[in-house]
């Protein structure tokens, strides 16, 4: 017995001559019923031959999800709708002035599962566990680790929480509902506060990734919205050893400012007898701004798949016309700087790059401090050692040099402040790192 055409379609694309010969009916026929079922079925690019492929509802909304970018200026603008497909896999339907990176590596907005820039928005790291315990705790379907979120989990969490995701996305008819809300205003007074109610479990803010202890605000008297990390609280040797990694991130930002590569503003501020290291947010800008950002986990994962360290990752993107030669440049120096200071925490997930047309442009380095001395998962704080391996630049041999410099500069200006523990002071005080190599 022929299939109908809603049966075929399910079992993924087809064409019309293949519509015609799996359910009998004559081209007019397949014409006629396709327009019947409307924006249901959508005609996909296939060369010369376009293909039919039928949406399906999905995270309890409609079969036309849209996907919305806020400008700097705090202007939301349709980008795209994301159209759920019956046979599995989404697909990216452009609106006006959409930026073509949103179709993905086959430049036909077909994926697999959700779309790379959706992926990238999932809760994730120290904040990320906080949001899904509250998920949990509000719809028991939902694990309590984000690491175990499946699609549906995602969609429906991006659906419900689409207005004040990180970056410029929004995503689904909600968030195009809802009100524009003005931020809430704290000023550095308020850090010890907002620390106690993150490790009591609340929320402050939207989500940022990464493991340590963390939340986000809006700073009104300077229309700056922040990351703020910061210390345990107390003087023991957890403590300390934490105290000194922040400083260790606050001057590692200045030593790649002073060298105009791009790198977060910090500031560190010491209250209530925490340590706060604030970092001035790139993807907001005055009240309602918001710029684009794109984790370089998310987009390696769509164009290249290398799953290696940054530098590789962005000489593959540059070979595809993806990102400038400067930036190749930009990302290997800092690469190379972050293994000089200690820094064992380079993964794709700690840099971030933003959509510019029909290219990704760099964005400033954040997360760069000496991660290796952090104190283990268990607690135990281990003795202060370091002796940095000789660097190899690929792209930029003659350059090694130069960030060695750069990176001698940095230990040396570590060893000079006097906030660092007198453990740390001793381990410098035997000589500068690089000095040893």
């Amino acid at each position: 017995m022929p299939l109908s055409i809603r049966e075929y379609l399910k079992l993924g694309p087809a064409t019309s001559k293949e519509i015609q010969l799996q359910t009998g009916l004559s081209q007019t026929a397949v014409a006629r019923q396709l327009r019947n079922i409307g924006d249901g079925a959508i005609k996909l690019l296939n060369g010369r031959t376009p293909k039919y492929a039928l949406t399906r509802t999905a995270f309890g909304g409609d079969d036309k999800l849209p996907l919305s970018m806020v400008d700097a200026h705090g202007n939301t603008v349709l980008a795209a709708y994301v159209r759920p497909l019956a046979h599995g896999g989404y697909y990216v339907e452009p609106a006006t002035g959409m930026p073509p990176l949103l179709l993905g590596e086959s430049k036909n907005g077909l994926y697999k599962d959700l779309p790379y820039f959706l992926l990238d928005l999932t809760p994730q790291g120290f904040l990320g566990r906080q949001i899904a315990e509250e998920m949990s705790n509000q719809n028991s379907d939902f694990p309590t680790d984000p690491r175990y979120w499946n699609t549906n989990h995602i969609g429906r969490y991006l659906v419900s929480n689409g207005d004040d995701l990180p970056g410029n996305f929004k995503f689904g008819e909600q968030a195009l509902l809802r009100v524009r809300r003005k931020p809430v205003s704290t000023s550095e007074d308020d850090y010890p506060e907002l620390a106690e109610s993150v490790m009591k479990g609340v929320i402050p803010g939207s989500s940022a990734g990464g493991e340590q202890p963390k939340f986000t605000a809006f700073c009104g008297s300077r229309l700056a919205h922040v990351i703020v990390k910061f210390s345990p609280q107390g003087d023991n040797d957890v403590a300390r050893r934490w105290r000194d990694i922040l400083i260790t991130e606050f001057h590692a930002s200045e030593a790649i400012h002073a060298e105009n590569f791009p790198a977060a503003e910090t500031r560190l501020i010491e209250k209530g007898g925490r340590l706060f290291l604030e970092s001035q947010r790139f993807d907001r800008t005055g009240e309602y701004g918001r710029m684009s950002m794109i984790s370089l986990q998310s987009i390696d994962a769509e164009f290249t798949g290398l799953g290696s360290g940054w530098p590789q990752v962005l000489d593959a993107l540059s070979k595809k016309d993806l990102v400038s030669w400067q930036h190749v440049f930009d990302v290997e120096c800092l690469w190379c700087f972050g293994r000089l200071i200690n820094n064992t925490d380079m993964h794709l997930g700690n840099l971030s790059l933003a959509i510019e047309g029909n290219v990704f442009r760099l964005l400033p380095l954040y997360d760069m401090c000496s991660m290796g001395f952090a104190p283990k998962s268990g607690g135990e704080v281990p003795p202060y050692h370091f002796v940095p391996s000789e660097p190899k630049m690929v792209n930029l041999p003659d350059g090694v040099a130069h960030i060695k410099s750069m990176a001698w500069n940095f230990w040396n200006i570590v060893a000079s402040d006097d906030r660092i523990s007198a453990e740390f002071k001793n381990f410098l005080s035997r000589g500068n790192p690089i000095d040893l190599m």
